[in-house]
């Protein structure tokens, strides 16, 4: 199993997202426990639906948000959350026809979950800050 846990690293000093977040790692987190404990495959792949539907989700709620403070970078975070999704769906199929282990899409997710947190949100925030200061004025 993979040490998936909630790090400070990953805070992007907002609350909701930080929130959606927290419950994100913890989707992942019990994606990872349940390859550990090799779980009978219908029980995973509910898991992996709740992930998708979560992320799908919470990519709505970041948009919304872009859309709000009108993010210069929304078609280009949009389109990588599009990406995300595609891409897990890719994952879902070859968990599902037994090309790839369980373990293997939980470090996927994970992998990409810190890079986009610590990067690509991170950006989104700082315009946040900026568009809340600009209103206060």
């Amino acid at each position: 199993m993979i040490d998936i846990k909630w790090d400070s690293k990953f805070e992007i000093g907002h609350p909701r997202i930080d929130a959606e977040h927290r419950a994100f790692v913890d989707l992942i987190r019990a994606v990872s426990v349940e390859a550990e404990r090799d779980c009978p495959k219908e029980k995973a792949l509910r898991l992996l639906l709740e992930v998708r539907k979560y992320a799908e989700f919470h990519f709505i709620s970041e948009e919304n948000i872009m859309l709000d403070i009108g993010y210069p970078d929304y078609d280009e975070h949009r389109d990588e959350h599009a990406w995300l999704l595609r891409r897990l769906e890719n994952e879902v199929h070859a968990y599902y026809t037994d090309s790839a282990p369980l373990e293997e899409l939980a470090q996927f997710m994970f992998n990409w979950f810190a890079l986009h947190t610590t990067t690509v949100d991170k950006k989104l925030v700082a315009c946040i800050a900026a568009h809340e200061a600009a209103a206060r004025t």
